[in-house]
């Protein structure tokens, strides 16, 4: 493959998965280099073939861990293998996807990675239809048993899921079949009650996440035809709307900040949340404020919107000290407190929030509240600590803001901190502002 399109597939099939990484640039090789290797700083190295005098650098803030080499190298090998076949490169382009697949499973596991891609094979055709009008629900969980040699071959996996009476089995939040490595259906599992809300998961899926440790695989199929899954109890790939995406949790939360004086607990929560927004589909715009700009920020949002006394007297000494027709004692005298501005009709919203918040930090919420809040319209402003400022806000844009009303939202409050859009269809998108260039940068984006 030449240099300039092995340059364009890694950047459409290996960046893309790996949020925040880019190229950096090149260095010299020889026969003697890996196509895929760990280079310094915990940067990767790639190359298509062994031969190439060439390889592409490339890095992100956390360095690639050893799973991740896993797949490039999976990916490489899998290109490698049709591209020895003489085919074109326009033929590969076509393959692209099924390559990725096919890499995947086999970065996941050695012993069953046959049946997990028949698995995902077999499932992403449900998620093209539905049944009795309804989009349908998967789960399983992979295991490294065998099944004996007197199995009933009716119980493997393609069977059963070639008729339309398994459309009504197992849902993947609740429920789940367990199949052994060469695919045949060994039982059927009622998911527990998972009280550990801090897995790397969407909230609607940590029941399967849970139960996936060791060598055992979750695979989802959800509602509105994503393929999601799971190893060592994190969600580590999702197919959404017909691409597989890459999580690098730990690269995300990283850039939710770039103080040290930011609360970890917050931006993991933060993330969490954003995570479970995304998968319930539902969109939502979230800013993580830092320390020196929790009253800067109000200057966006109205009075009616705040969750805090001191927010709610900051703007209304801002309104003051911005009027040229009033003096202050006659403003002090008309401005009601900020208990008695709640029990105002136009404060519904706001009233009922507080009592539900009940002065907890968000982080200190249960993740199934974190996502009902999120989902309410507007935008939901948390400080460095995680005090809830806002829910719901409806945020003042600046002039000149170009994009949908979450877009331009996100990008106006990138200018006290990290901001972030989850569209309708489960994109995430985070922006922190660039002090040189005066406006909004991109700094990850996952979907």
């Amino acid at each position: 493959m030449k240099k300039e399109r092995f340059l364009s597939f890694v950047k459409d099939n290996i960046l893309s998965m790996f949020t925040g990484s880019d190229i950096i640039g090149e260095e010299e090789s020889s026969p003697r280099d890996a196509c895929v290797a760990q280079g310094t700083g915990g940067s990767l190295l790639v190359k298509f073939n062994r031969n190439d005098s060439y390889r592409f650098v490339i890095k992100r803030v956390q360095p690639f861990k050893t799973f991740e080499i896993s797949l490039v190298k999976s990916i490489i090998e899998e290109v490698s293998t049709i591209y020895n076949n003489k085919v074109s490169d326009d033929f590969i382009k076509g393959l692209e996807g099924l390559i990725i697949e096919k890499a995947i499973c086999k970065a996941l596991t050695k012993s069953a990675s046959s049946t997990l891609s028949t698995l995902i094979t077999s499932i992403n055709q449900w998620g093209l239809r539905t049944y009795e009008g309804k989009k349908i629900s998967f789960g399983f969980i992979l295991t490294n048993k065998l099944s004996g040699k007197l199995t009933n071959p009716n119980l493997h996996i393609t069977k059963m899921l070639n008729r339309d009476f398994s459309a009504l089995i197992s849902d993947g939040e609740n429920t789940c079949m367990e199949i052994s490595r060469d695919g045949y259906l060994t039982s059927y599992i009622a998911l527990p009650r998972n009280e550990n809300q801090g897995l790397l998961a969407p909230y609607s899926h940590l029941r399967i996440a849970n139960l996936c440790n060791g060598s055992k695989i979750g695979i989802s199929l959800i509602a509105g035809g994503d393929i999601l899954i799971f190893k060592d109890k994190n969600l580590l790939f999702a197919k959404r709307n017909g691409k597989w995406v890459s999580f690098s949790h730990d690269e995300i939360i990283g850039k939710l900040s770039d103080r040290s004086d930011e609360v970890e607990e917050v931006r993991r929560a933060i993330y969490l949340s954003a995570l479970d927004l995304s998968f319930s589909k539902d969109g939502g715009c979230i800013v993580h404020v830092n320390s020196g700009d929790k009253f800067n920020v109000l200057k966006h949002i109205n009075a009616t919107d705040v969750l805090f006394k001191d927010c709610y007297d900051y703007i209304e000494q801002e309104n003051i000290n911005q009027s040229f027709f009033r003096v202050v004692d006659e403003w002090d005298s008309e401005i009601p407190s900020y208990d008695q501005f709640v029990t105002q009709e136009k404060c519904i919203k706001t009233a009922n929030l507080i009592k539900i918040i009940n002065g907890r930090k968000f982080q200190d919420l249960d993740r199934k509240l974190r996502l009902e809040l999120l989902g309410i319209d507007g935008a939901t402003i948390i400080d460095y600590e995680g005090n809830i400022l806002a829910v719901g806000a409806i945020i003042k844009i600046e002039a000149g803001s170009l994009g949908g009303g979450r877009l331009a939202a996100a990008k106006t409050l990138s200018n006290y901190g990290i901001s972030i859009k989850v569209s309708a269809d489960g994109s995430i998108e985070g922006f922190r502002m660039d002090r040189n260039k005066l406006r909004a940068k991109p700094i990850f984006m996952i979907g």
